[in-house]
């Protein structure tokens, strides 16, 4: 049976920077945000991201309502084959670094907030993936209690934690980062460094870490992107 729930999908690509810059990449790219935008109701998310750890990589950070039916909606979108056969032509990608999907855990965080943005398009978002293995489910389970609770807190607290929330992945990863079906993948967005450091050195962050010590698993990955602002980050103003 098909899933319907909201998925999470992240594909992240290396530009080819000898037949394109970095800029060229997200211009050609953008029309197909756009695409997204006006085209696509069951797109919550669509947006260009920058790696910090390798400037030449950018992430797509997508998310859909309807799980995979909204994301083969996506797919099928004349805009799509547009985007890879203008991209194919001039060469401009050099390969895919990343690429799985990962389903919502219910009652868990928030995926936009009410800023006064919707849709929220703002460059220079700062975006947080931290991929987590857990051997014990019961481990997990603890893990997404613990922190869901603290969820609820920076949500009130932490205004310019704009997205925090975690989703579970649905496959084994065939490149890049080692995800395994069932890995947790945890989604933090700040408005700026003050909010992510605001964040770091809150005293209810720090009296945290002593029982998420206590909780065996392994961090398979973190990474961190900025928002170009060329797609968008939500489109709706709920907290789901």
């Amino acid at each position: 049976m098909a899933n319907h729930s909201p998925l999470t999908a992240l594909v992240e690509y290396e530009v080819r920077v000898e037949n394109s810059e970095v800029g060229q990449w997200l211009d050609v790219w953008q029309a197909r945000g756009q695409d997204a935008l006006f085209g696509e109701p069951e797109t919550f998310a669509y947006e260009a991201m920058q790696s910090q750890q390798n400037a030449d990589q950018i992430l797509v950070f997508e998310r859909y309502k309807n799980g995979q039916s909204s994301l083969d909606a996506h797919i099928a979108r004349t805009a799509h084959a547009t985007l890879i056969e203008t991209m194919g032509s001039r060469n401009m990608t050099r390969r895919r670094v990343m690429s799985n999907l990962f389903s919502d855990i219910d009652d868990y965080g928030w995926w936009s907030r009410d800023t006064g943005a919707d849709p929220m398009q703002e460059a220079g978002i700062i975006v947080t993936l931290i991929g987590t293995h857990f051997d014990d489910e019961a481990m997990k389970q603890r893990y997404i209690e613990v922190t869901g609770d603290h969820a609820n807190y920076c949500y009130e607290a932490e205004p310019d934690t704009l997205i925090y929330n975690g989703c579970l992945a649905m496959r084994d990863s065939d490149r890049g980062p080692d995800i395994k079906t069932g890995d947790l993948l945890f989604v933090a967005a700040f408005k700026n460094q003050a909010a992510a450091i605001k964040h770091r050195d809150d005293p209810r962050h720090l009296k945290l870490q002593p029982v998420l010590e206590g909780i065996a698993r392994e961090r398979r990955f973190a990474l961190t992107y900025l928002t170009t602002g060329r797609g968008f980050l939500w489109r709706d103003l709920s907290r789901v």
